[in-house]
């Protein structure tokens, strides 16, 4: 049973696991648009306000004229398409801001109102831990976009969307382990015999979402339109350059491409022996209906992943493919919470 007795403290933690799956999608469309370096400074308080006159317009503009981004690659963009590019990094970070306010607020009132026993204040600190450095890592990403390069660091791109996922699956974790206590809720003893599998699923896919932060921070999807072959080939043309182990695995645009494309078929074959384990004998119809809809979406991530091949990764697919990856991860999540004991 994933929700059970509804309360103040577990509304509060489905409210702010909901709004940091939003920043997420908005974060991804940040990226997508290529509109993450159109605010060229951080201010955390003076950066709430939004430009309303054309002299703001213009100062901002001429800011955004003075990065690398604007001289190489965007130098013909009118002021009508920077507002647009503006829009989504400010609401990005507006965004960010009201995350800390849906933290901060109802948290004090909790603790006032002792309604959070001591069990889960260790959980409670770590994500506002966590919450505080993304906003710092955020903006270090972004620093890494205005000089010498005309797009952020894959590196720091990933290390945000790595501590996005790892918030959002420890404020879903404190919500099981909350719903665990209060309810009183079985294991499923179908899924405990096959723990060690489903945790290495687990690991597995959080490893391919954040691995996905280096085909996007890369552009590496956009090399072949082909799938499964790489232009008629097996193998990339030219996949490993020799002696550079750590730059193939994360700067090698056609070696990155084909190790992702490459790990979802070994998560494929883990999967299915999931599915030949747990369907080859009579088993709990609920761990049959969760495995099923665990399959579902995962062959809809598939199914994504080849239609942004065939047609050259666009948007609106692109977000799907990052917004399925979190349904992936945290029924993943789910699967292995149900085969071990709360704590």
């Amino acid at each position: 049973m994933l929700l059970g007795k509804i309360n103040s403290f577990s509304i509060w933690l489905i409210v702010l696991g909901l709004s940091i799956v939003s920043i997420i999608l908005i974060g991804g469309y940040t990226r997508i648009s290529d509109s993450g370096l159109s605010i060229t400074e951080w201010l955390p308080v003076s950066g709430i306000l939004y430009p309303m006159s054309e002299a703001a317009w213009e100062i901002e503009f001429n800011k955004y004229k003075m990065i690398d981004e604007f001289m190489l690659v965007n130098s013909s963009m009118t002021l009508l398409e920077f507002k647009y590019i503006y829009f989504w990094e400010w609401l990005h970070r507006i965004f960010a801001r009201l995350i800390g306010l849906i933290y901060l607020i109802p948290l004090v009132y909790l603790i006032i109102s002792k309604k959070i026993l001591r069990r889960y204040f260790y959980n409670i600190f770590l994500i506002g831990l966590l919450l505080a450095i993304q906003a710092i890592v955020g903006w270090y990403m972004v620093k890494s976009g205005l000089t010498g390069r005309v797009d952020v660091s894959q590196y720091r791109l990933s290390l945000h969307l790595t501590i996005a996922f790892i918030v959002l699956g420890l404020v879903f974790f404190t919500l099981l382990r909350f719903n665990s206590h209060q309810n009183n809720l079985r294991l499923d003893y179908d899924l405990v015999k096959r723990r060690k599998l489903i945790l290495t699923i687990f690991v597995l896919i959080f490893f391919q979402i954040v691995y996905g932060a280096f085909v996007s921070g890369t552009d590496s999807g956009l090399l072949y339109n082909t799938w499964p072959l790489y232009d008629g080939k097996f193998l990339p043309n030219e996949l490993v350059i020799q002696n550079k182990l750590l730059f193939n695995f994360f700067e090698n645009k056609k070696f990155i491409i084909f190790f992702h494309r490459t790990f979802a078929f070994i998560l494929l074959f883990l999967i299915a022996y999931l599915n030949f384990t747990i369907f080859r004998k009579n088993t709990n119809y609920k761990t049959v209906i969760l495995v099923i809809v665990f399959d579902i979406v995962f062959i809809i991530q598939g199914g994504l992943g080849v239609m942004m091949i065939y047609l050259n990764i666009p948007w609106y697919l692109a977000l799907a493919h990052q917004g399925n990856s979190i349904l992936i991860f945290l029924l993943s999540f789910y699967m292995y919470a149900l085969s071990k004991k709360s704590s």
